[in-house]
C-alpha cells in the first residue's frame, strides 16, 4: 500500500505527464523513477489506458509487417502518424505505438528496411518521452533507432544500423552508434560550385 505522501506523489507524476502530452512538446519529458510504485501505474492509471496502449502495440506492430508503403502510410496515419508527401517506408519498419502520434515525417523522407522510430523509452531510473520529427528528403538508413525526442533537420542521411540519440541539423550525413556527423552537405556543395567558378 502507498503512504499518502506516496499517493500525492503518483498523482504529481500523472498530472506532469497529462500536462506535457496537451503542451507544444518542444522537450522531452522526463519522470523518474520512483520505488514505491512503478512507471507503467503513471503511463497506464487505468484499464481504458491499459486496452488502449495494448490495441496501439498491436496495430502498429501488424502494420510494421505490411510490405506495400502506400498501405502501411495509409493505416499509420489512421494511428495518429503524421506523415506528408511522397514518404516511403520499407518493409519491417517499427514506429513506436505508445504514442504514435508524436511522430512526424515530413515530405520525401525514406525510412530504411527494420529501421526503428521510439517515442518514449524506459531506463533504471527514468522515463522519458519526446517527439520525433524527420525533415523533408531525409534518409533514414536501414536497421537505425531513432530515440525519443530527437528531431532530424532536411535532406540528412544516417547511415545503415546507426543509433541516433541527438538532434541532426540539415544538410548532414551521420553514421554509427551512436551517431555522429560525417559530413555535411552544405560543405560539399560549396567546394563544388567553388571548383566550378575558379
Amino acid at each position: 500500500m502507498l503512504s499518502e505522501e506516496e499517493k500525492l506523489q503518483k498523482k504529481a507524476d500523472i498530472e506532469t505527464l497529462r500536462s506535457w502530452l496537451k503542451s507544444s512538446k518542444t522537450e522531452p519529458c522526463i519522470l523518474p523513477a520512483r520505488k514505491p510504485y512503478k512507471l507503467v501505474s503513471v503511463l497506464l492509471p487505468d484499464i481504458p489506458s491499459h486496452i488502449k496502449f495494448h490495441m496501439s502495440y498491436f496495430f502498429m506492430a501488424l502494420i510494421s509487417k505490411i510490405p506495400w508503403s502506400r498501405l502501411k502510410i495509409f493505416l499509420f496515419r489512421l494511428m495518429g502518424v503524421k506523415i506528408g508527401k511522397g514518404v516511403y517506408i520499407a518493409p519491417r519498419v517499427f514506429l513506436d505505438g505508445m504514442y504514435p502520434s508524436l511522430i512526424e515525417l515530413e515530405d520525401n523522407c525514406f525510412l530504411g528496411g527494420g529501421c526503428i522510430i521510439l517515442t518514449h523509452e524506459n531506463t533504471v531510473d527514468k522515463f522519458r518521452i519526446g517527439p520525433v520529427k524527420i525533415g523533408s528528403n531525409s534518409v533514414i538508413g536501414a536497421f537505425s533507432i531513432v530515440r525519443s525526442g530527437v528531431t532530424i533537420g532536411s535532406n540528412v542521411q544516417t547511415g545503415m544500423g546507426s543509433v541516433v540519440g541527438k538532434d541532426i541539423p540539415d544538410n548532414r550525413v551521420a553514421i554509427g552508434n551512436p551517431a555522429r556527423i560525417v559530413k555535411s552537405h552544405k560543405k560539399q556543395i560549396t567546394e563544388n560550385i567553388s571548383l566550378i567558378t575558379t
